[in-house]
């Protein structure tokens, strides 16, 4: 079996993931991990799956697409060996939950995500809603920190960094687990 990384996007339909696990089924598929989000009305899936060794890629994409051609899905996949991630390996790293609260202003994912990028913080998972006014936000990032990483000075510089914006930052250890409740979705991150 030999492994590939599916991203379906498209309007949130009924039965997209249907005609999508039919394609799936026809070919032979083995469906090992998925991640699904809902995002103003747009569907997306990442889909780890294992197919048989003789499917080639562009077959797997084009009959997906064909399957689910009545929801106007764009489909991309990727080779795992070719596309190698470059992440930490768990052993050298340690995950946290990065809670970010406060007010809505341009710039803050970019400031945050950047200096967490020069330090070496890999951002495995990111969940964020706004008020219904647009005015407060609530965002929660799982991170992987490099053990070599003093997290307490990044709690100071992520502090630093939100202080600009009027913004709360906190750091939620691994052995902490959180319920993120917000005004139209409630999501359990576990490290």
């Amino acid at each position: 079996m030999k492994r590939y990384i599916i991203s379906l996007l498209s309007a949130n339909r009924v039965g997209i993931m249907a005609a999508v696990t039919t394609a799936m089924d026809e070919l032979g598929a083995n469906l090992h991990e998925a991640s699904i989000a809902v995002i103003q009305n747009f569907f997306n899936i990442v889909i780890a799956a294992d197919f048989p060794d003789e499917r080639d890629p562009t077959l797997i994409q084009e009959h997906i697409e064909g399957i689910c051609n009545a929801f106007n899905v764009d489909v991309s996949i990727k080779d795992p060996d070719v596309d190698v991630p470059s992440m930490l390996p768990p052993e050298d790293c340690i995950k946290y939950l990065l809670a970010i609260a406060g007010t809505n202003r341009p710039g803050i994912l970019r400031r945050i995500s950047s200096q967490l990028g020069q330090d070496g913080v890999d951002i495995i998972d990111l969940s964020a809603t706004s008020a219904s006014d647009g005015q407060t936000f609530e965002m929660m990032i799982k991170v992987a920190v490099p053990k070599s990483l003093d997290i307490l000075e990044l709690q100071s510089v992520m502090e630093n960094i939100c202080s600009d914006f009027d913004v709360s930052v906190d750091f939620i250890s691994e052995s902490d687990s959180a319920i993120i409740s917000s005004q139209s979705q409630t999501r359990m991150f576990k490290l």
